[in-house]
């Protein structure tokens, strides 16, 4: 590549980020001044007075699968890691360790997101709001199957690509980790009183907002009022931050040399749409405000960006992709 090539990419990737950080400041800034009237407006057919969960269908469907990507994505990430032991590592104890390791993290991570998502269902499906024990049953199959589908499909790699993977696979789950840091050390000590608990005392003089540091109250207070201990952990949105993490699949696209526009583009597409709709719906049930959607969901893009530029795509291969 030309010096004047890569001083034009380098001029693209600063134009981006200036135009990404105007974005986020601009719509960060009207936030702040509409936080508590888009919410009053977007809840209202959706929020019924005095409740603490709302019955939106839209909401309550998102709010199930909201936070699923980060468990997939880690998931996938297992199962790469399963596959490369399974045939780029010599035989020995330590593949046989890490070939046991690899299939456990697969099904627990699966495990673990059917029995979350089964938990928002009965929320609001059941009257005690518990998981029947068949439910449970149903998690481990669902489990199980999609573990195997998953080692199926990474099995179906090149060689040559499954190289790659194990970098992927383990900077991604590093970033969603560092990512769901960064969120539940905000929640505590800024504990921002969500909309719908001021909708259950039907008292909206505790709003403040997102940049005010208000501490958590007693929790047993909160479960005395509320029936939960999560009432103040508005900012930042949890769900939008892991529902950023669908744009782990365009750097997956970018390991792998995946050079078609047209599929890189549905990647971006899905990624903004399913972030944009979790957002949204984290809103209308009441659960977050605009800012809070905007800065959890930036966070979960941002630290997913900065991986992939700095620890996943090698320099020349993204710049090669960036000029066609």
């Amino acid at each position: 590549m030309t010096v004047k090539k890569k001083m034009t990419v380098k001029k693209k990737t600063i134009l981006s980020l200036c135009m990404f950080a105007l974005l986020f400041i601009g719509l960060l800034i009207t936030a702040t001044f509409t936080d508590l009237q888009v919410s009053t407006i977007l809840t209202k057919n959706a929020l019924p007075a005095g409740q603490y969960y709302a019955d939106d269908l839209f909401g309550v469907v998102f709010e199930c699968v909201g936070t699923s990507p980060e468990l997939l994505i880690c998931a996938l990430c297992a199962a790469m890691l399963t596959i490369w032991a399974k045939r780029i590592m010599k035989k020995g104890a330590v593949r046989m360790l890490l070939l046991f390791a690899g299939v456990a993290a697969v099904i627990g991570l699966y495990l673990w997101e059917f029995s979350d998502l089964f938990k928002y269902v009965c929320r609001h499906a059941a009257e005690d709001g518990e998981v029947p024990l068949f439910m449970w049953g149903i998690s481990g199959f669902l489990a199980l199957l999609s573990a195997a589908l998953s080692l199926f499909a990474v099995n179906c790699f090149s060689d040559e690509s499954l190289k790659k993977l194990p970098r992927y696979a383990i900077v991604t789950m590093g970033a969603i980790v560092v990512a769901i840091l960064i969120v539940q050390a905000l929640k505590n000590p800024v504990g921002r009183m969500r909309y719908r608990a001021m909708n259950v005392i039907g008292d909206y003089s505790g709003f403040t907002r997102w940049y005010v540091f208000n501490g958590q109250p007693d929790k047993t207070w909160m479960r005395e009022t509320f029936g939960t201990s999560d009432a103040y952990k508005s900012f930042p949105s949890g769900h939008t931050r892991a529902a950023a993490a669908t744009f782990y699949l365009v750097s997956l696209a970018d390991v792998i040399g995946v050079k078609s526009k047209r599929t890189r583009c549905l990647l971006w597409c899905f990624a903004i749409g399913f972030t944009g709709l979790v957002a949204l719906s984290r809103i209308v049930v009441g659960a977050h405000f605009f800012s809070d959607v905007l800065v959890g969901g930036t966070i979960g893009f941002t630290v997913c960006m900065l991986a992939r530029e700095f620890f996943l795509v090698d320099s020349v291969h993204l710049r090669a992709l960036k000029n066609g």
